[in-house]
């Protein structure tokens, strides 16, 4: 059960990512506006904490079950 919360919170970060790197990416295309890559880090390192999470969590509860 706890699983289901970390792969929520890894599919909202996943997704927070894309459309960041999107708009990111998009005024760098037509404003010349370089990107931040700094945000992107962040936020995949947020994504993929909670994506290996979620998958020792669902290990461990399977674990016990």
């Amino acid at each position: 059960m706890h699983s289901i919360y970390f792969l929520g919170y890894a599919v909202m970060a996943t997704i927070a990512g894309v459309i960041i790197a999107q708009a990111q990416y998009s005024r760098m295309k037509n404003e010349g506006t370089p990107m931040n890559f700094g945000v992107l880090k962040v936020i995949s390192g947020i994504a993929a904490f909670m994506w290996a999470a979620a998958g020792i969590t669902s290990i461990a509860y399977a674990s016990v079950a």
